[in-house]
């Protein structure tokens, strides 16, 4: 599953043989008919995938729920595609699947006709079992009986489970026998359940129960040693972890429980410490959760009874509490303690792994600047990779570059030290290959400032032709730095000639300047260069207005030069500055802004319409999921799903 040409590229619709259950805890289930998978969905997830009735792209649905303020929480709306995906709810128009045919079941039952009887038959069950004390078996026809009983218990209780599951409905796949299980017995595909009303689920749910529970107390009553394996069956089918019966029974309560795109993440974003968390969180806010917890505790003391009442002194004697009660409760405590200590360790595991590779990438990157630089040995095919990496470089023909490679030569530099043949008059133009310069500008007044640090594949000595109103920038190093040189003339007729005015600016100025602030630290490369190709630098005088307090929002802002004064009415509520940026809540919101924004010395910004801005976020699922987090931070609550009174923000 390639995820980028999925949520970028791939064209997807709604599988035309669709089911939908009727809203059941919150949720819908959707099954695919013909292909038996299933997918739980909200309300607010359903009318998302409703949008791929017509088939296209998810970049489209996703343009569409904003404009039309559907939007989810990006993490949850990626998730819930690739869920969809995977449960072939969502196909590609081209797919052919093989079909999973259903069972032709002849027999059925009404849940609401034996619900009661199969509870208070598994109610008395459990209350012999507990009554009357069990034996281990110790001869041969002991084994073979219990064992017997146990695959016969099991086979009857599947076999009820199917007829409910007609009886109410639904349909039956599968139905075979299990040779290689412990014990051996028949089995049937009861997944259809899932689109059942709660009732019969919890009905079809205490069905095998029931059936074990009743086998255990009256082989308990009757014969004890051939109850031994129905009583282990019962206390192993209602375990309170892996899969057990009770447990799926205490989430059939659940008056919204999570849909599959909120739990069980397969969209890496979501897998990441931050999506972990929420998940915990989500959890230990579901009653149902404690509920299972109390129920492991509870399931845990009656394991320990059954297997106590095997000896010598009975669990509900003094003596016997006295013996063993602060082992019991010990142990019950440290197995609690042992599974939370278990979930912090694996938590800090990826939260340090993660840092720890960042890190690791970082002290890399210092070290080959700093100390690594006579380990470089630039030939004639290293410099044309090079140059092929470069933004601007990789706009030439691969002979042209080939030719640069043999022009150009290597030169060293200390830190700290001026680059003045950059600078207000070049006279060379350098390809930076290890090492970080910073750029700064001459102002109308005199004073230089810095606007940029360049790195690795950026290129100086070009600078006045890419920002020709302010020609005079001025270079100095501040690592060790190596570069690839040119005469100024010859890199004219070879670069300048071969390559427009707007690459110039948006390689040379823009992208090197998108790359440092925080809004773009963690895009892709290519994204960066993209938002720099989309953007056009603007400059405003003094007091300009950029933005106005309830007009819609038409343009995205980053403030690329200067700084603008944030005001509403006469108030002043802040000062934006270079790096920082406005304008994307009314965008993604499709609102008007609730304060001006007002230009000051030397403004200069980055503008993206808004059709431009949404088509790009939405082609780019990091760039989306970044602009959200720092949106909603700004806001000081999530900024999808929208809510009423959200449409008016910067």
């Amino acid at each position: 599953m390639d995820i980028n040409l999925i949520l970028s590229a791939q064209t997807l619709g709604l599988a035309p043989q669709l089911q939908r259950s009727e809203l059941i805890n919150g949720l819908y289930v959707l099954k695919n008919v013909p292909q038996k998978t299933y997918l739980r969905v909200t309300p607010e997830e359903w009318v998302l995938l409703q949008l791929f009735e017509k088939p296209q792209t998810v970049p489209n649905v996703l343009g569409t729920a904003i404009r039309e303020r559907l939007c989810l929480p990006l993490g949850e709306f990626y998730e819930l595609i690739l869920k969809a995906l995977r449960s072939n709810i969502l196909l590609e128009p081209t797919s052919v699947q093989e079909p999973v045919k259903a069972y032709e079941w002849n027999w059925a039952v009404r849940p609401k006709v034996i619900a009661r009887p199969l509870l208070v038959l598994f109610c008395v069950g459990v209350a012999m079992s507990i009554g009357f004390r069990p034996k281990l078996p110790t001869m041969p026809l002991d084994w073979v009986a219990g064992i017997a009983l146990v695959s016969a218990t099991l086979s009857f209780g599947n076999f009820l489970k199917a007829c409910l599951i007609r009886g109410a409905g639904g349909e039956v796949y599968r139905p075979r026998w299990r040779w290689i299980a412990l014990p051996p017995h028949f089995t049937v595909d009861t997944q259809d359940a899932i689109m059942l009303p709660t009732a019969d689920k919890t009905t079809i749910g205490i069905a095998a129960p029931a059936a074990l529970a009743t086998a255990a107390g009256i082989a308990a009553w009757n014969r004890p040693e051939w109850g031994f394996f129905s009583l282990i069956g019962l206390i192993v089918s209602m375990r309170p972890l892996f899969g057990g019966r009770v447990v799926g029974l205490i989430h059939v309560g659940d008056k919204r429980g999570p849909s599959d795109a909120e739990y069980g993440y397969i969209f890496q974003h979501n897998r990441e410490p931050d999506g972990r968390i929420r998940e915990l969180r989500r959890a230990l806010t579901q009653p149902t959760t404690w509920v299972r917890m109390a129920y492991g505790v509870f399931w845990t003391l009656a394991a320990l009874y059954w297997g106590a009442r095997l000896g010598e002194i009975p669990p509900w004697t003094l003596t016997f509490w006295e013996a063993n009660g602060i082992r019991v409760a010990m142990g019950i405590f440290s197995s609690l303690c042992a599974l939370c200590a278990g979930y912090l360790a694996y938590e800090i595991f990826h939260l340090a792994r993660e840092r720890a590779r960042a890190r690791r990438d970082t002290l890399r990157l210092w070290h080959r600047r700093w100390f690594g630089s006579n380990q470089i040995l630039l030939d004639e095919s290293s410099r044309v990779k090079l140059l092929a990496q470069s933004p601007v470089m990789s706009m030439l023909q691969p002979p042209q570059r080939q030719e640069l490679a043999r022009l150009m030569t290597m030169r060293k530099h200390g830190p700290w030290k001026s680059l003045p043949e950059h600078g207000d008059a070049p006279t060379q133009v350098s390809l930076i290959v290890s090492g970080k310069v910073s750029v700064r500008r001459e102002m109308p007044t005199g004073r230089t400032v810095q606007v940029q640090v360049l790195s690795e594949g950026d290129i100086i000595g070009l600078h006045d032709l890419a920002d020709p109103k302010y020609p005079k920038y001025r270079f100095r190093t501040q690592t060790p730095v190596i570069l690839l040189t040119l005469d100024r003339s010859t890199a004219e007729k070879l670069i300048v000639r071969r390559v427009t005015q707007t690459t110039l600016t948006d390689m040379l100025l823009k992208a090197p300047f998108l790359r440092r602030i925080s809004l773009c630290q963690n895009w892709h490369l290519q994204a960066i260069n993209r938002f720099a190709r989309l953007s056009s630098i603007t400059s405003y005088e003094p007091d300009a207005a950029i933005l106005s307090e309830g007009q819609t929002v038409e343009e995205f802002f980053v403030i690329f030069q200067g700084d603008a004064l944030v005001t509403k009415g006469t108030h002043r509520l802040a000062t934006i500055r270079a790096g920082e940026f406005f304008g994307e809540i009314g965008l993604m919101q499709n609102s008007s802004p609730n304060a001006s924004v007002t230009a000051q010395h030397d403004t200069r910004c980055l503008s993206i319409p808004r059709t431009e801005l949404l088509r790009f976020v939405t082609h780019n699922y990091t760039v989306a999921l970044e602009l959200e987090r720092v949106s909603s931070e700004r806001l000081g609550r999530p900024i999808f799903p929208l809510r009423k009174g959200d449409f008016r923000q910067i």
